[in-house]
């Protein structure tokens, strides 16, 4: 008996709960196979990107290869060309056509440059592992010939978004320059580090609280923070600003927004202005309910306030358990459940030694969130892997 495919595409943090939950419910029975879909033959830790972008970490820590977390199931390795709900299937590589019955998009997600002129040519972002070697060989490249170099003006390093990857990779920097600066024969007034961020405050969205706590450990550790202003054109040696006069830079790291993934307005799937999918409270595409979503590659509503849930990690997880769920219902003729987001903590960290946190219940700072961040990776390998990629991961 030919097995009908559930098609799961992308293994990021939404796509490895969904296949992991659906595996497990679906053990001992034989008329559907799972079919991951990843671009990469591994599961990268996106949450930890800003630490080997800086150099504080080695890469092999912030990936895992699949077939250490997921087994029972058909792994294809490749990017989507083209998803084509008429017939049915997804298209790989250009070439490879795989069949499917229940199709999970979990994506990820690309940045978002606004239409700023000269901002995707002369910028890096940091949303994946080879983004993260690239900045840290632009990073150290950079600071070696300084070092031999001696030219009076200072390195800047500017970083453009003051979200959690902003601020989290702002911070880490810092505090490795003002560690290493004798490792590269440089002063403190040989570099410079500048934050910028169009919102009111850094961390959008967050408590007020949280987001000047965010703003006063960054100036500690040296880095000058411009908010409620906006980049209007990038060349090649400087940023221009709204408001402010022009700014000189070394190296420019975008973290002002993410979007969708391209190929889905491509193959005509309904999507809001940033290219997420348009999903029911099941998390179902709007026009077919064999079609489902997760992260950054849907726009989830809290049924609550009815205002999109941020794109973190937990939230991916969360409605990769409900969307397993909803089609482990469907298969067996239960209900569906509408998604209801649980209690997410957002925990980072600003430099070495110090962190902050925050969740609808209860706020954190310091030396006692950036222990609790240091935390969250090894439960999360425990979740994914168990005891046995804990062993070999988790306490790194």
């Amino acid at each position: 008996m030919t097995k009908r495919n559930i098609v799961v595409l992308g293994a990021g943090y939404g796509g490895i709960r969904v296949a992991q939950e659906l595996n497990k419910r679906l053990l001992n029975q034989d008329k559907y196979q799972i079919v991951l879909v990843n671009k990469q033959d591994y599961h990268t830790l996106r949450t930890q990107l800003y630490e080997p972008a800086v150099g504080t970490r080695d890469y092999n820590e912030v990936i895992i290869p699949l077939n250490e977390i997921v087994e029972g199931m058909s792994l294809v390795k490749g990017t989507v060309s083209e998803i084509d709900l008429h017939k049915r299937i997804v298209v790989i590589n250009s070439t490879k056509e795989i069949s499917f019955h229940y199709l999970v998009i979990a994506l990820g997600s690309m940045p978002e440059y606004f239409g700023i002129k000269g901002l995707k040519e002369n910028s890096i972002s940091l949303n994946n592992i080879n983004d993260a070697q690239v900045i840290n060989d632009r990073i150290d490249n950079l600071l070696v010939k300084k070092s031999e170099e001696r030219n009076e003006a200072p390195l800047h390093f500017v970083v453009g978004g003051g979200g959690l990857t902003g601020v989290e990779f702002t911070g880490e920097l810092a505090s490795y320059l003002e560690e290493k600066w004798e490792k590269y024969n440089l002063s403190a007034d040989q570099y410079k580090i500048t934050i910028i961020e169009a919102a009111n405050q850094l961390l959008p969205g967050m408590s007020e609280e949280i987001a000047a706590y965010a703003k006063q450990t960054l100036e500690d550790l040296g880095v000058k923070v411009i908010i409620n202003d906006l980049i209007s054109e990038v060349t090649p040696e400087k940023i221009y600003l709204k408001s402010s006069p022009e700014i000189k830079y070394s190296l420019l790291i975008w973290a002002g927004g993410i979007r969708g993934n391209s190929i889905l307005a491509k193959s005509g799937i309904k999507t809001d202005g940033r290219g997420r999918i348009l999903v029911n409270p099941y998390l179902q595409y709007i026009d077919d309910p064999y079609i489902y979503a997760v992260g950054d590659s849907a726009l989830v509503k809290d049924p609550e306030t009815g205002i999109p849930v941020l794109p973190t990690a937990q939230a991916a997880i969360q409605e990769g358990r409900q969307v397993a769920q909803n089609i482990y219902a469907d298969i067996t003729g239960q209900p569906l459940k509408e998604h209801q987001p649980g209690l997410i903590l957002l925990c980072i960290t600003v430099g070495r030694g110090r962190g902050l946190g925050e969740s609808k219940k209860f706020r954190i700072k310091g030396v006692s969130a950036a222990l609790l961040k240091k935390f969250i990776p090894i439960k999360y390998f425990f979740t994914i892997g168990g005891l046995k990629l804990l062993g070999r991961r988790g306490m790194k």
